[in-house]
């Protein structure tokens, strides 16, 4: 190991020694040796020259598909073609039906004949689409029926199981309806295949009339009902006199804002048109005044709660003047205080109560 080492110490030596004994051209003359003969100058390394600039290349467009619809469309446009010439034609073809037609039926003198034949072809197209669909009464419902009895409304209503439904006269029926005692309107509609509904709007009675010597009821319309219908009505109101039936729902109306005091009076009767004259249950009347009666009504219904006047043994209140309160007393039992038929006058002045 040792002559190993000193071999290789005097061999680099040798290399050294050979380096420092060459001159400078010899060195730069065997580095030229050892370049590449293609290698650039020292002018070409300080310009370099520019290269093209290229654009940059898009990416290719993925594979398109074949629609199958786009091969057939040619096809559906020849059919939507095909299609708008025929229904040009037809729209030709009935145009010149429509007016060719009666023109030929006129002039070959055939326009009655041909009418005769449509009606009966319609008749019996009618009658086939009946059949076919059973356009038949089978069921009639009623419905609002409380005092109208059923042996009236169905001798007035008239069909018979089997009977056409499309032929029956809704307007002609709703007629016969309404002439019924009790029924003041009827709704009627046919209820396909086969029923009939009828819906009854009856009269509602608020007083008794008395006509010719016979009973009657006022509904609140005003309308006059036989006293001969179903059901019991002592407990109404009677009221007699000429024009008393068109003002008996405004007299009840205003009756009932007192209700107390309504339910003892028994009777109303209307004097020469203009006003009411009242009864209680007791015999005492009250007078009302032909304007502003309402007013009138409160009064005596104040009084007569906080002095009970129908139970002071008068035989009646006068209240048609604005300015007095008329209190009709019964004739003295001696006769030697009051005249028979005394009154007593309880006079009020600017609208004051006496």
């Amino acid at each position: 190991m040792r002559r190993l080492n000193i071999a290789a110490t005097s061999r680099r030596a040798r290399k050294l020694e050979d380096c420092a004994a060459l001159s400078a051209g010899a060195i730069i003359a065997r580095a030229a040796s050892t370049m590449p003969e293609d290698a650039p100058g020292e002018d070409a390394r300080a310009a370099p020259a520019l290269l093209p600039h290229t654009a940059p290349v898009p990416p290719a467009d993925p594979p398109v598909r074949r629609n199958r619809r786009a091969r057939r469309r040619p096809l559906r446009l020849i059919g939507v073609e095909l299609r708008a010439h025929w229904t040009m034609a037809a729209r030709l073809v009935l145009l010149i039906g429509l007016f060719g037609f009666p023109v030929w039926l006129w002039q070959t003198g055939r326009t009655e004949s041909a009418i005769a034949l449509i009606d009966r072809s319609a008749g019996k197209t009618a009658e086939t689409l009946r059949s076919a669909l059973a356009l038949r009464l089978d069921h009639i419902f009623v419905a609002g029926r409380h005092r109208t009895s059923r042996r009236a409304l169905l001798s007035v209503i008239g069909l018979t199981r089997g009977d056409s439904l499309t032929e029956i006269d809704i307007s002609a029926l709703r007629g016969r309806l309404r002439a019924l005692p009790w029924v003041e309107d009827a709704v009627i509609e046919r209820r396909w295949p086969n029923a009939l509904y009828v819906r009854l709007h009856e009269h509602s009675a608020i007083a008794r009339f008395e006509v010719g010597g016979r009973m009657k009821l006022i509904s609140r319309t005003g309308a006059i009902v036989d006293m001969a219908a179903e059901g019991n009505h002592g407990n109404k109101l009677l009221v007699k006199g000429h024009g008393a039936p068109e003002r008996t729902a405004t007299l009840v109306a205003l009756l009932q804002t007192r209700p107390v005091l309504a339910k003892r009076i028994v009777l109303a009767t209307r004097q020469g048109r203009r006003r009411w004259d009242l009864r209680f249950d007791n015999g005492v009347f009250l007078k009302l005044p032909e304007r502003r009666p309402d007013a009138a009504w409160h009064r005596f219904a104040d009084l007569d709660r906080a002095h009970n006047l129908l139970a002071k043994g008068a035989l009646g209140f006068d209240m048609r003047s604005r300015f007095e309160f008329v209190i009709r007393k019964p004739e003295p039992k001696d006769g030697a205080e009051e005249t028979p038929g005394a009154t007593r006058r309880a006079a009020t002045r600017n609208g004051g109560r006496g």
